[in-house]
């Protein structure tokens, strides 16, 4: 668990491990956590720099490979019944009454998460080439199409 002291908010930097975010040490590896505060006249700022190795599996070549993810996530913290201006874009989070300490743990595994890219390419795989037609050639074109096929021929020429 990483907890954060509402009492006397300060920033720095950390190392934790998966298993402290309830991740897999077989995935994720020398996670880095780099937590900015900024005390504001009714909340507080809180920006989290997240980084760590992942273990991905690439799209390509189904082959396992360790790339560095890194994500940043902003929230700010208002007190219980305070107003919260709309025109934030960024999260927003009420604090119950005598809250004193404020969990980040997930907040940090959903920021870690987010990180892992869609398309997981190893390094050595961005160059192969990749089959995009499959089976036998097909048959000569339905000749309905020809005039069509022809006027395509004639335009791709010029």
């Amino acid at each position: 668990m990483f907890k954060f002291d509402l009492s006397a908010p300060q920033g720095g930097s950390f190392e934790v491990s998966a298993s402290d975010l309830g991740l897999s040490q077989s995935k994720f590896s020398e996670i880095q956590i780099h937590l900015e505060v900024e005390q504001l006249d009714r909340a507080i700022h809180v920006t989290l720099d997240v980084r760590a190795k992942a273990r991905l599996e690439c799209d390509r070549t189904l082959q396992e490979f360790v790339a560095p993810v890194a994500n940043v996530h902003e929230m700010r913290l208002y007190a219980h019944g305070g107003e919260l201006p709309e025109e934030d874009r960024i999260e927003q989070v009420e604090l119950e009454p005598k809250q004193r300490v404020f969990d980040l743990t997930e907040t940090i595994r959903d920021t870690l998460m987010l990180a892992i890219p869609v398309r997981k390419v190893a390094p050595e795989a961005e160059k192969l080439q990749i089959q995009t037609v499959f089976g036998a050639p097909a048959e000569e074109a339905d000749q309905r199409w020809s005039a069509l096929l022809a006027v395509r021929k004639e335009y791709s020429h010029k």
